[in-house]
């Protein structure tokens, strides 16, 4: 049995952050997409196996192959109905559930009519969602309900969470992920708030990191219904070893006096592994392809490159993406390197920066990736409308 299932909701966060691979028994590690193969399935269940997430969650048609994938296993199969627009009739609904839970589902995750809910018709909804509850309670599962909040005004989210909390629904769903808009804090809050803290919330769509978990977890989730869960996971054994882990680079060159102290500097304080090395020059590998440049700059007026001389020794600065969960452990790793640290900002967008200096005086930032992916967004905007 997945042992946060019965955790109350204010004990979950201090329980993760605590040992933060936990955080896999809230996963319903999903495949919804139409071209999923049966060997991307079976991808699927391995990994759930892995890692032990709470589900897979995949469309009917593949409830029965991965039943046969997860035997033996705490992973349970969750199978989606009425997926993704809710417009069928409350029967097909009843049918679907039924034929999921006879393959091997013991988790069902409904869509509702968003039709009848934006018409006010509280009556339909309420009965298809009684139906459908009912069906997977008879045969000892669980039952969702997908309100797909993108559509809804706060109105009607917080109309349709009371009627699935007063019908007996295990679990109110932000989203099918296929309308153009996924969980949201607000709304897992709104929910949350709505249903009362013995109903669960299942935050789905847009869950792609373990920053991003933990803030609808903080928000009042205690479900996770995402595409990224090994990533998730990964990223929480990551935060559980204090591993630090560098995702990218903003600035590509830097100029230095003495190479290999600037080598031994990038490599063993930040970790950077060499991708190439020349006589005035060492190239680093910074990950997802980019790449920091260090030139000598006692050797600009010798050197033939594309890259015209510029800058100047202790003049440079480059800001390093580092993931958000990971600001505490490169903190201390700087320390115990001898590494003074400058300064250290929050940023009013809710992120985090930690200023230091290289050998060369040059200034490095260890910035919160939100905030990077933030940046880089607006100066591809101010490229591309010409500013």
């Amino acid at each position: 049995m997945n042992e946060l299932a019965s955790t109350p909701i204010v004990e979950l966060l201090p329980l993760i952050d605590a040992d933060p691979p936990r955080i896999a028994g809230l996963i319903d590690h999903t495949l919804l997409k139409p071209d999923a193969t049966e060997a991307m399935i079976e991808q699927l269940c391995q990994e759930a196996r892995q890692y032990h997430f709470a589900s897979v969650c995949v469309n009917p048609t593949h409830v029965r192959f991965a039943a046969a994938q997860l035997v033996g296993s705490d992973v349970k199969v969750c199978a989606v109905v009425g997926f993704p627009l809710g417009a069928s009739t409350t029967a097909a609904k009843v049918t679907e559930t039924e034929q999921a839970i006879d393959g091997g589902a013991t988790e069902i995750d409904m869509v509702i009519n968003i039709g009848a809910v934006k018409g006010g018709d509280d009556g339909f909804t309420r009965a298809q969602i009684t139906a459908v509850t009912e069906t997977a309670h008879r045969r000892h599962a669980l039952c969702k309900i997908i309100i797909e909040t993108s559509y809804l005004t706060n109105a009607e989210k917080v109309r349709v969470c009371q009627i699935a909390r007063e019908v007996g629904a295990d679990f109110v769903k932000t989203s099918t992920g296929f309308s153009g808009g996924g969980a949201t804090v607000e709304d897992v809050a709104l929910m949350r708030h709505t249903v009362g803290q013995q109903m669960g919330v299942k935050a789905s769509g847009g869950v792609r990191s373990y920053d991003d978990a933990r803030r609808m977890i903080a928000a009042g989730a205690n479900r996770l219904g995402t595409s990224n869960g090994v990533r998730i996971a990964q990223e929480a054994q990551l935060a559980k070893r204090g591993e630090t882990q560098i995702l990218r680079v903003a600035e590509a060159v830097l100029y230095v006096s003495d190479i290999p102290r600037a080598r031994q500097f990038y490599t063993q304080v930040l970790g950077l592994p060499v991708a190439n090395e020349f006589e005035d020059a060492i190239f680093l590998q910074t990950g997802q392809n980019s790449t920091l440049i260090l030139f000598d700059i006692n050797k600009l007026e010798q050197r033939i490159s594309p890259i015209p001389g510029h800058g100047a020794r202790g003049r440079g600065h480059v800001s390093l993406s580092i993931p958000p969960e990971q600001m505490d452990a490169w903190r201390e790793r700087l320390r115990e390197h001898g590494v003074a640290i400058e300064h250290e900002q929050d940023w009013s967008v809710g992120t985090h920066s930690i200023y230091f200096r290289d050998p060369d005086e040059n200034s490095l930032e260890l910035m919160d990736g939100r905030h990077y992916r933030r940046v880089w967004r607006r100066l591809q905007e101010t490229e591309e409308q010409g500013y």
